[in-house]
């Protein structure tokens, strides 16, 4: 995987070895970011399901101030803070090595939000209803903040908390990426 555009264009980002990352395609990814656009300059970034970062590290390469990396296997962790390293960015990069739902709810109770949330937990999980039924992740969001979900084009359909709606959604191939909205109202 490599970056594609901003400050770190070209740039490859190391994937584990391991068979259960599935990095975002390039082609999503530039879609997904030029619809975000002018969203991602100076935002607070989180990344759940990290995986290899890509969609951290991009959104940094892009103008955002700060990214948490969130998940659980530490051989991933590892060569996230390896990465943030090579670019010379540590001090933009903080990883929780913990399971999302551990990570959000500690996030949420320290008082962090951010301006873009990015969820893409592993395919077939159906982890995105559970994370959608408790109070963490609107919570997470500042006021207008983008929730963007990447799922498998054909999972089921989940409901999405009242404090959040769907502005966008399209698929690619076998992949759906909806972007939420956090309504300025909630607190």
């Amino acid at each position: 995987m490599r970056i594609i555009a901003g400050r770190f264009k070209g740039i490859r980002i190391p994937s584990p070895r391991k068979g259960n990352v599935r990095p975002t395609t390039d082609r999503v990814r530039e879609a997904l970011f030029s619809i975000l656009g002018s969203a991602v300059d100076r935002a607070n970034v989180l990344d759940l399901f990290a995986g290899t970062g890509t969609f951290g590290f991009e959104a940094l390469s892009r103008g955002a101030s700060s990214v948490v990396f969130v998940d659980h296997d530490r051989d991933v962790a590892r060569i996230l803070v390896a990465t943030a390293k090579a670019l010379g960015i540590e001090g933009q990069v903080r990883i929780l090595n913990l399971p999302v739902s551990k990570a959000a709810k500690h996030l949420r109770e320290a008082g962090n939000q951010f301006g873009i949330v990015f969820l893409d937990p592993p395919y077939g999980e159906q982890v995105v209803p559970k994370l959608f039924a408790g109070p963490d992740l609107p919570s997470l969001l500042e006021p207008e903040g983008l929730l963007v979900v990447e799922s498998e084009a054909n999972a089921p359909e989940c409901a999405a908390p009242s404090a959040l709606r769907r502005s966008f959604s399209r698929r690619y191939g076998d992949t759906l990426i909806e972007i939420y909205v956090r309504d300025s109202e909630v607190r």
